[in-house]
């Protein structure tokens, strides 16, 4: 009878501790900003894979790498709201570096982002991309609202 206590203890030790490996919050060890002007135009809309191409020789480019910021950047993550948008003129990128696996986003000028598809808003996350490359963000950003 102890045998099967036991057995069924570290059973659910064993069990528990491997549920509880993936609810863990995996933060950044660094984030790559990929942008362009935010007052340059285009003739068509760049979508997220002609990024690179279309702005290759003008883009700004900025790895983040010391706590204060990756800190700012990781919590801005949670707050992606999904919208109903299908299109999205990109004007940069931002990737977050987890060691081996990376989560890219592309970002219009409006606070829209995409990734895998899927269309969010995020503000804040717009704000602070431009407070680290231009040092301080355009007026306009702060009376932005959601399309939604």
């Amino acid at each position: 009878m102890t045998r099967v206590l036991y057995s069924a203890l570290i059973t659910q030790i064993f069990l528990l501790s491997y549920s509880l490996s993936f609810g863990q919050v995996h933060k950044p060890d660094s984030v790559k900003i990929e942008c362009e002007g935010f007052d340059t135009e285009s003739f068509t809309d760049v979508s997220c894979d002609a990024f690179d191409y279309s702005f290759r020789d003008s883009k700004k480019v900025k790895r983040i790498r010391d706590k204060a910021n990756l800190s700012l950047f990781n919590a801005q993550r949670g707050n992606f709201k999904k919208t109903k948008s299908n299109s999205i003129d990109v004007r940069g990128k931002i990737t977050y570096h987890f060691g081996k696996t990376n989560e890219k986003y592309c970002f219009d000028v409006f606070g829209k982002f995409y990734r895998n598809g899927e269309f969010y808003y995020n503000k804040k996350l717009l704000i602070a991309i431009a407070d680290n490359i231009y040092s301080k963000h355009p007026a306009y950003l702060d009376t932005l609202r959601s399309h939604e």
